[in-house]
């Protein structure tokens, strides 16, 4: 499915709230001055060639994801080039659900050694401790074979300029051919993977997928009468939380507070806002305050884990799957990994609220960042940057190749077993095949849960309702470098902020003047930069 252009310039590559170290991860790195947005458009982007012809059941649009209700019969490999090159080949990243067994006791992760001809030694941590293991890392030169990096890691053209394989030549324009399931990636993905004039890195696409709203755990609301919600404002939208809550059997309606829903509500910007080449903060929205207002009342009726201030987005993961929690607001692909995860049985039924305007009418949601991150080749690598690319490539085989139903599901008889044509996940695929493959390539996502195909049905649904109201951040695509060094820090004293007014801890009006040291402290920097970027991309 192509991607538009306005999915693209939309995507969000960095997170309206981050928090993490703000500390540089690589003092006295090589010079980005040519990360100049001139620079970066004159690369030649690899030429999207796409594969295969398998028809999905739920068609997709721009912005909406192809449906499969079943995985297509009798899939074929692909590939019959082995990828690797014998040598063991190193890989760091995050994992977004429990860490799996390691390899020696883990069948799957043996299998996939040997489909690549190479040993993949995975360095894994998870999603909380992630950034920091990989600020370690690079401060002490440590780095893996394969690097995954996240969109909101500081100073990225000089981090790949100092320490990653310029992938050019391999991947620029027709080049990119030689690698079909990379070229398979719509061309638009890869304007996240140039810097400094150089193609740096294969993207890891997601777009909608990544597109987060209320997800619902619609089994327990429909144990207490409620089926298919619909608030029609953020006063129905409360009373329902209220209606879910029941903290003397521990049970609570959010994992977290919903801030992001109620800023959607109050159609505040994801992130940047772009108007006539000038460009606004969300966080200097004027319904800001009335969102803090909002997002305090719930935290002061009693609607909200008491513990979501203190635990970690893994916590919040389990409240929702252990029924502590009947709502959290996540993504598509967080939607899948619930019903991987489940433990509530086969009455465990996840579905997602659309966004009401605050007083009534529609909100606006925001589409969701294009890429989950960058992969990078280390320079030092031992390994040839063919072979590399042609793992990348191997994981990157798309929905319906016998690839992809290995790579996702493993080995049929011990992972999954055959219902028709549908690989539904035994208890020990669930366990071991999550060493975060695709955090070294994916295809574009495609909307399918393997015996369950009302999830595809529902996901499809929610998308085309939301598709044309959806919110892009300006800012994709552009590089600020004060955004690369600050934005991270700036984004972390503003969350922790937002914490304390909402808990009742400061007033509302405190806001006002952080608002103002953010823009003395960065921010204005930022807004200057990406106006500047964003007129030097439109050729003004």
């Amino acid at each position: 499915m192509p991607v538009s252009r306005r999915t693209f310039l939309g995507g969000g590559l960095a997170a309206a709230a981050v928090a993490v170290t703000g500390t540089p991860l690589l003092a006295g790195c090589a010079s980005d001055k040519k990360n100049s947005a001139a620079a970066n458009l004159a690369v030649k982007l690899p030429t999207y060639t796409k594969y295969g012809d398998i028809k999905p059941d739920l068609p997709g649009t721009d912005v909406v994801l192809d449906g499969f209700l079943k995985y297509p019969a009798n899939p074929a490999r692909a590939i019959t080039e082995v990828p690797g090159d014998g040598k063991p080949i190193s890989f760091m990243t995050n994992i977004p659900g429990a860490i799996p067994p390691a390899m020696d006791k883990n069948q799957f992760w043996q299998a996939v050694n040997e489909r690549l001809g190479s040993e993949l030694q995975i360095s894994m941590a998870s999603n909380d401790e992630y950034k920091d293991k990989l600020a370690t890392r690079i401060a002490g030169g440590d780095l893996p074979d394969i690097l995954n990096i996240p969109p909101d890691t500081v100073q990225i053209p000089g981090l790949v300029k100092a320490k990653c394989m310029d992938l050019t030549e391999h991947l620029s324009g027709d080049a990119a051919k030689k690698y079909p399931f990379l070229a398979n990636i719509p061309t638009e993905y890869w304007k996240g993977c140039v810097f400094n004039g150089a193609i740096y890195g294969v993207p890891v696409p997601r777009g909608m997928s990544r597109t987060s709203l209320p997800l619902y755990r619609a089994d327990l609301l429909a144990a207490k009468g409620i089926k298919d919600p619909a608030p029609k404002s953020f006063q129905e939208f409360f009373d329902l939380a209220k209606e879910m809550t029941a903290a003397k059997q521990n049970r609570w309606a959010w994992t977290r507070v919903p801030m992001s829903t109620i800023r959607q509500m109050l159609e505040i910007p994801n992130v940047w806002k772009e108007e006539g080449g000038k460009f606004t903060s969300m966080y200097e929205h004027e319904a800001q305050l009335e969102a803090l207002e909002a997002g305090r009342k719930m935290v002061a009726a009693g609607v909200i884990n008491p513990d979501a201030f203190n635990d970690k987005a893994s916590a919040r993961k389990q409240w929702f799957n252990g029924g502590i929690a009947s709502f959290d607001y996540d993504s598509f692909i967080a939607w899948n990994q619930y019903y991987s995860d489940n433990t509530a049985g086969e009455a465990f039924s996840v579905n997602m609220l659309d966004v009401p305007g605050f007083t009534g009418g529609q909100g606006k949601p925001w589409m969701g960042s294009a890429l989950n991150n960058v992969t990078a080749f280390n320079k030092d690598s031992k390994h040839s940057v063919e072979t590399l690319l042609k793992v990348a490539n191997w994981m990157a085989a798309p929905f319906g190749t016998e690839e992809y139903l290995f790579r996702k599901y493993g080995v049929a008889g011990r992972h999954y077993t055959l219902q028709g044509t549908d690989p539904v996940p035994s208890k020990t695929g669930g366990l071991e095949t999550g060493i975060g493959l695709q955090y070294i390539c994916d295809p574009a996502t495609a909307l399918y849960w393997a015996g369950k195909p009302d999830v595809p049905q529902k996901q499809h649904a929610i998308q085309q309702k939301v598709a044309k109201r959806l919110v892009y951040d300006a800012s994709y695509g552009l590089y600020s470098d004060t955004q690369s060094k600050k934005q991270t820090q700036l984004a972390k004293t503003m969350l922790d902020l937002e914490n304390q007014i909402v808990q009742g801890k400061k007033p509302v009006s405190d806001w006002t003047a952080a608002v103002q040291t953010w823009k003395s402290s960065g921010g204005d920097a930022m807004r200057s930069e990406l106006e500047k970027a964003f007129s030097d991309a439109a050729g003004k």
